[in-house]
């Protein structure tokens, strides 16, 4: 990561609205990441501690969540963990981290995790990633609602259905049904997902099959079945589910 990094070219509306939390430990790391976000027009709020992120979780609302795992106190997984499961968020969070290995971006991913980057970093990718996550979900707020058969999805709240029983799916999974839905029975190809869900490109070949797996099985939970593999074409949702 370099420190000097020259702020992005222009700040949107979106930016000005949007509230991130920086949790990292290495505090020139954590002041770098600030600074350069504030020069965006983003508010910011920083933690140095798992647990004391959390407590900050737990009083104020926030946008975007940016979350280191070697974390003193309470690891960054934790810390996820406890966000998804405890407190039942549904912030876009984006982990920044120097573990490279697959294990820990699919334990990441499988936790709730929208986004990985690894460290060292650009300072300016990570403003774009973090545009990108606040903007999908803000940008899903006015959007009407999406329906396929029992399968529905309120975008204004954020919630999937099946029948009248709420699914529980993280901002990603919500992502991925929404790309499903907007055309049931088109086979949605890896590369249209992942240009929705990582416009930086994605952080690694199993990021997206995580996802998917999560979705499926949050969606058997509930009782749909309807996500189909097609292999080496993508996914769609069966056209017997959305009729």
């Amino acid at each position: 990561m370099s420190p000097h990094q020259p702020p992005l070219a222009t700040t949107s509306r979106t930016d000005l609205s949007c509230h991130v939390l920086v949790v990292e430990d290495e505090q020139t790391i954590a002041l770098n990441v600030v600074e350069y976000l504030e020069a965006q027009g983003f508010g910011v709020d920083i933690a140095y501690d798992g647990k004391a992120a959390l407590v900050q979780l737990g009083q104020q609302t926030f946008d975007v969540l940016v979350l280191d795992l070697g974390l003193p106190r309470m690891d960054g997984l934790q810390v996820l963990q406890q966000v998804r499961h405890h407190l039942g968020l549904t912030l876009p969070i984006l982990i920044l981290t120097a573990r490279e290995a697959i294990s820990s971006k699919q334990a990441c991913f499988e936790a709730g995790a929208d986004d990985y980057l690894v460290k060292p970093f650009s300072l300016a990718e990570l403003v774009l990633r973090v545009r990108a996550l606040h903007r999908r979900t803000v940008g899903s707020v006015v959007a009407a609602p999406l329906s396929a058969g029992r399968l529905k999805l309120d975008r204004r709240a954020q919630q999937a259905f099946v029948g009248d029983q709420p699914v529980h799916l993280s901002p990603r999974g919500l992502q991925i049904l929404e790309v499903l839905m907007r055309d049931p029975g088109r086979v949605v190809s890896r590369a249209e997902i992942e240009a929705q869900l990582w416009p930086g490109g994605a952080p690694d070949s199993d990021a997206l099959r995580s996802q998917i797996h999560l979705l499926r099985r949050a969606l058997s939970q509930a009782g749909f079945a309807g996500v189909e593999t097609r292999h080496g074409l993508g996914w769609r949702l069966q056209a017997e589910d959305a009729a």
